[in-house]
């Protein structure tokens, strides 16, 4: 999330450090790998979902944030494309645009912090009988 507080404050940030594919990070990887075992575990689908569809918003919000400042308008001529490396011109409104993205980005950190929770609390209660379930 600090990526993208960087870019709304106008600080540089390097665009191939914006996680905008939710695969492409730890905890993506780990949620749509080895944590997808958990839905195995009766009860852990629904908080699984939740979390799912948090973290995807989050990286909904990171593009929509990217794009603002990153990807470039087709009129733009070639030889101003190459000097810009390919950031763009970002007007006034565009950054206010991206200041309210970056409060849904925080605002869908904080739900996914919290189903995290809860997914910790309920893999805390898991039984003998369900963690044998994740090794088979």
């Amino acid at each position: 999330m600090r990526k993208a507080e960087h870019l709304v404050a106008g600080l540089p940030v390097s665009k191939e450090m914006i996680p905008l594919d939710a695969t492409d990070y730890g905890f993506g990887r780990w949620l749509y790998d080895d944590g997808s075992r958990l839905r195995m575990i009766s009860g852990m689908s629904e908080i699984l979902d939740e979390i799912e569809g948090h973290h995807t918003d989050l990286h909904e919000m990171y593009t929509e944030i990217y794009t603002i400042f990153f990807v470039l308008p087709n009129k733009k001529s070639l030889l101003k494309k190459i000097f810009t490396f390919n950031s763009k011109e970002v007007t006034k409104a565009d950054k206010e645009k991206a200041k309210t993205y970056f409060q849904s980005l925080k605002k869908s950190s904080e739900y996914l912090l919290n189903a995290l929770n809860t997914l910790e609390r309920k893999v805390n209660l898991l039984t003998l009988k369900d963690l044998e379930i994740l090794h088979t």
